[in-house]
């Protein structure tokens, strides 16, 4: 090949990588890209993975057949929570519904006593839990949770619950960590 030749090859083959360079930087972020201000938690016994924004304080508390995750706002006016119950016994469908609304009114009203937490709707989700919106009118609160069984005797509420007045701060943050519940 002659000297020019190649020189004109060596100039239209970098003057091609400037340009696809250009190109591919100006293509936005997949959806995958991780947002920057969440980070991942997975639950001790791998029953859950989800992303929770930075900053949010996590706690974990525990019984003899139990344990709690919390991640609570800065300001406290919204909150990210999975209970974890496993006694070993079989749990029904029966039993199911009562048993969540029974940790639901412990968790989540502010007596702690049954019948504080009001269920608004209550739909199946495609995976087989339950869906539950419901208000806790003593603390002026709303929450989404999330109800499921595995192995037939793990029983698992994902919650997350924000003051009434502070919704439109935290409703799509929350919905944003719901979305990226998995089981890894």
């Amino acid at each position: 090949m002659k000297p020019e030749i190649k020189l004109k090859f060596v100039k239209f083959g970098s003057l091609m990588i400037l340009i696809l360079a250009a190109a591919c930087s100006s293509i936005p972020p997949s959806s995958q890209t991780p947002d920057p201000h969440l980070t991942t938690f997975t639950d001790q016994n791998k029953y859950y993975q989800i992303q929770v924004p930075n900053g949010w304080k996590h706690e974990q508390s525990s019984g003899s057949h139990y344990y709690v995750d919390t991640f609570t706002a800065p300001d406290s006016n919204a909150v990210i929570q999975n209970i974890a119950y496993d006694d070993g016994t079989p749990i029904s469908g029966s039993t199911n519904a009562q048993f969540a609304l029974n940790l639901l009114d412990k968790y989540f009203s502010a007596s702690g006593q049954t019948n504080a937490i009001t269920i608004d709707d209550a739909s199946m989700m495609d995976d087989g839990s339950e869906r539950l919106k419901w208000t806790a009118a003593s603390i002026d609160a709303s929450g989404i949770s999330f109800v499921e069984i595995r192995n037939q005797t793990t029983f698992l509420i994902f919650t997350v619950e924000w003051k009434n007045q502070y919704e439109s701060q935290y409703f799509n943050m929350l919905t944003q960590v719901v979305s990226s519940y998995t089981v890894p």
